[in-house]
Order: C-alpha cells, then structure tokens, then sequence
C-alpha cells in the first residue's frame, strides 16, 4: 500500500493514497502520473458553471473523500467514510504504510459499528416498552397530573373578526448554503489563496452534514410520536 502523498493531501485526496495499492515509493511514475491526473480534474471542475449539476456532484464528491468523517451518518455512503475516515485516522499514528489487512480490518469495524440514535435508546429504557403499565400503574400516573389545566381545544376563532394579514414579501427564509458559505468564507480569510476555494467548500460540505442530521433527528421524533 502507497502512503499518503503530500500533494493528494493539499488536494483534500489522502483517501485515494490509502486505498493504493502501488509500493510506498514516493516520486514513482505511478505517483506523478495519479497527482498531475487528480490536478487536472480539480482544475476543469472549477472551471464548470457553479449552477451546474456536475459541479455540484464533483465538489460534493471531493467534499466527503476530504472529510469522510463528516459524512460517516449518510444513509448511502455512511459505511464507506467510516471506513475511510478510520483508515485516514490510522495515517496519524502508524508510521508504516497502510496494508491490505488494514483496509479489510476499516471496512470490517464500519459493518460491525452500530448506529446510535440518542431518542431511540432514551425511549428504549422505558420500563413500559416491552409491556403496558398495569391499571394501578396508571392510576398512579394519573393522580400525578396536574389539576390546574383549563381546556381551551373547543374555543373557536371568531368568524367576524378581521385578521390582519402578515407581509412576507421581505420575509423569503433562510438560506442555508449561502449562510454556511459567508461563514466559512469569512473564517478561511487567512487561508492560502489555492487552498481557500477548497476548505470554505469542506466547511460547507460540514454544514450540510450537521443539517441532515438535525433533520434525521427530528424525523425520529415524529415517528416515536407516531
């Protein structure tokens, strides 16, 4: 197995070096070859219209082989950038190449590790889940309740009352993107001007990340509501 290369890694693409199966001989043919290729494909996607759908999927493309560990949640990928994420971990600690047996051992821990979803395992320790609670159980419950709650649920809107209508027109919504890329932007100032491009679209990458997995979440919760 090939170790990481320093370009590939200023490339964002240290993944592709740990998943090489060419000898650990920095400076080989196979080497510049695989280096100049990966430079001239991340030169003409950055000279693709930014609107454009292969754009788009390229530089996503990029995103999550840079960062896998940011991408370890995704339903369709999730296995994989575990997989590399760990494999790009070990590259910190191990100072020997990574090997065949490593690959197979990353691909292995990321089919065995389980996914946790925090509402789940709460709902789960409930001592009810597996049986409802018996008559005295619920008795006792309810006399835990408040006696105190007026019900309002049967109080109707007055038909002939005038319900002034609220201007939205200044009100069109977040925009997640552009916010996350403002941000990111204005973090990454000092940033080398040829790494720049790349890390402000890792940390977008991130963002969305972090948002789908917020959205996951509040999905689990409609469904324990269900």
């Amino acid at each position: 197995m090939s170790g990481v290369r320093r370009a590939m890694l200023e490339m964002g693409l240290a993944t592709c070096c740990v998943l090489c199966d060419a000898p650990d001989e920095a400076g080989s043919n196979r080497c510049r070859e695989c280096i100049a290729t990966h430079k001239g494909v991340r030169e003409r996607v950055s000279e693709l219209p930014a609107q454009s759908l292969v754009s788009q999927w390229s530089k996503e493309l990029f995103q999550m082989l840079a960062r896998p560990s940011a991408y370890e949640h995704d339903d369709t990928h999730g296995e994989w950038m575990t997989a590399y994420a760990q494999l790009l971990h070990g590259q910190s600690k191990k100072p020997r190449a990574t090997t065949q047996e490593d690959v197979a051992a990353a691909f292995e821990a990321a089919r065995q590790k389980k996914r946790m979803n925090t509402l789940r395992e709460m709902a789960n320790q409930s001592k009810w889940k597996d049986s409802e609670p018996t008559e005295k159980e619920l008795q006792d419950l309810s006399q835990e309740l408040p006696t105190d709650i007026v019900d309002k649920s049967g109080i109707r809107t007055v038909p002939s009352k005038e319900i002034t209508q609220v201007d939205r027109s200044e009100r069109p919504g977040e925009d997640h993107e552009l916010t996350a890329r403002v941000q990111a932007s204005a973090s990454n100032q000092d940033t080398p001007d040829d790494l720049k491009d790349l890390m402000v679209d890792l940390k977008v990458g991130e963002k969305r990340a972090e948002r789908k997995q917020w959205k996951d979440i509040v999905d689990d919760v409609g469904e324990l509501f269900d």
